[in-house]
């Protein structure tokens, strides 16, 4: 489990430490005195649970819970502060609990123990995320791509479930039926290039399958919590709150399938 806990105070932020160390010592546990860091952290890596002050100077917990939950919808939001009178906010942000200050290590072992979002993602292996925003993870480390179309094409291709796409039905997507001249055959090139490359250097360029005139997604080498909630698996049908690739207005059609299956 991979823990953040951010308050611009100092002594706060030692207190809750120590009090985290107590009951999650087994748990990865990064200190932030500034949010813009610990959102800067966040996307890089995958945080399970984010304990929050409300009250910062920088950016408000609040903020920074929406900015954490857009990256990653199932980090579970723990607030922490010394008023109640956050606390209808917090629900809002649909946070997995609320602390009050001065945090105790009791208090913080029962918000641990029913976390809105159970922590369940393999640590091993190729994970994609399909709900909330499109995200893939390499053994816990998100794919950086170079071009965000070379992303969106991915996306696209988990979206197709493993059938296979001509370059032209992709390029209708990325430029949303625009016409396929040259000018556009010659940037899905470099898009499929810069996709390629950047899934070779990530260590799963297999997820890939190319045949004559076409690619697809290699379904059976992956982690989909759209694939997973197809098959009625409980906890990615409990991940899922109608939100759904969200980077993508094409990926609305499938939003919609979804929400008829619930």
């Amino acid at each position: 489990m991979n823990i953040i806990a951010v308050d611009d105070e100092h002594a706060s932020l030692q207190e809750l430490e120590n009090e985290l160390k107590k009951v999650a010592d087994k748990a990865e546990i990064n200190l932030f005195s500034s949010a813009r860091e610990a959102l800067s952290y966040a996307r890089k890596k995958v945080v399970d649970v984010a304990f929050l002050d409300i009250e910062m100077a920088e950016m408000s917990g609040l903020h920074l819970a929406k900015n954490l939950k857009e990256h990653y919808g199932d980090t579970n939001i723990i607030f922490v502060t010394a008023h109640s009178r956050y606390m209808s906010n917090a629900f809002q942000l649909h946070a997995s609990g609320y602390v009050m200050k001065p945090a105790m290590a009791s208090h913080i072992a029962k918000e641990l123990e029913n976390l809105r979002r159970p922590v369940r993602h393999p640590d091993v292996g190729i994970r994609i995320q399909c709900f909330g925003n499109f995200e893939v993870f390499m053994n816990g480390q998100p794919v950086a791509f170079g071009r965000a179309k070379a992303k969106e094409m991915l996306a696209y291709l988990v979206d197709r479930h493993g059938a296979g796409a001509t370059n032209k039905e992709i390029a209708a997507v990325l430029w949303e039926d625009g016409p396929y001249d040259r000018s556009h055959q010659k940037q899905l090139d470099n898009i499929i290039c810069d996709l390629l490359r950047s899934l070779d250097r990530a260590g799963i360029s297999s997820i890939i399958v190319r045949t004559t005139g076409t690619y697809a997604v290699n379904t059976a080498t992956v982690y989909c919590d759209l694939y997973e909630y197809e098959k009625g698996d409980a906890y990615a049908v409990n991940c899922y709150h109608g939100r759904y690739m969200e980077n993508y207005s094409w990926a609305e059609f499938t939003t919609g399938r979804l929400d008829r299956l619930r």
